[in-house]
């Protein structure tokens, strides 16, 4: 009787680091948010987010520009992370970088609902020559973000074309 006691607990010493191993629920879903991103033209940024709050952990979900059709150069910050001094750029969002060169009306329009209708925990939006990127907390559901991810790249392909155009190389002559 003390044998398959002894037994008993073993088996349980073995097999309870394979219970800790297990993903939590927060990380299986930031999992199905990720591979959906990959699988549908994004990519993800593991850099730092440019933001100067150390607690805050940001995965940043980066979509690319098509072709030669760069992007203009800005930052956002949402409302509740960004410094009372940087100009504001809807209600929920303040400007660290305004757009170089700047947005047409119409795009800035497009920009400004779009923003309203992020998640409440995307906290930067980057745009760059080659991508917009967006830096959040991924605490949304598959569900929804697969409803929302048709909105981020239709963004993505408002602000093609709103920077410098890239010039194609030529061969000399």
């Amino acid at each position: 009787m003390a044998l398959l006691g002894f037994l008993s607990v073993a088996v349980l010493l073995i097999l309870s680091p394979m219970v800790w191993l297990r993903p939590s629920r927060g990380e299986a879903t930031r999992g199905q948010l990720r591979r959906y991103v990959k699988a549908n033209g994004g990519e993800l940024n593991f850099t730092k987010a440019p933001m100067a709050m150390p607690n805050v952990a940001l995965m940043g979900y980066r979509l690319r520009y098509p072709g030669t059709a760069s992007g203009s150069d800005f930052t956002l910050v949402r409302n509740e992370v960004a410094s009372g001094a940087l100009e504001a750029a809807t209600d929920q969002w303040r400007w660290r970088q305004a757009p170089l060169p700047s947005l047409d009306a119409e795009r800035r329009e497009a920009l400004e609902q779009w923003l309203d209708r992020l998640p409440a925990d995307a906290l930067i939006v980057e745009s760059g020559k080659h991508t917009l990127c967006v830096w959040w907390q991924e605490a949304m559901g598959l569900e929804r973000f697969q409803q929302d991810w048709a909105s981020w790249l239709a963004m993505r392909d408002t602000l093609a074309g709103s920077g410098r155009r890239a010039e194609v190389p030529v061969s000399p002559r």
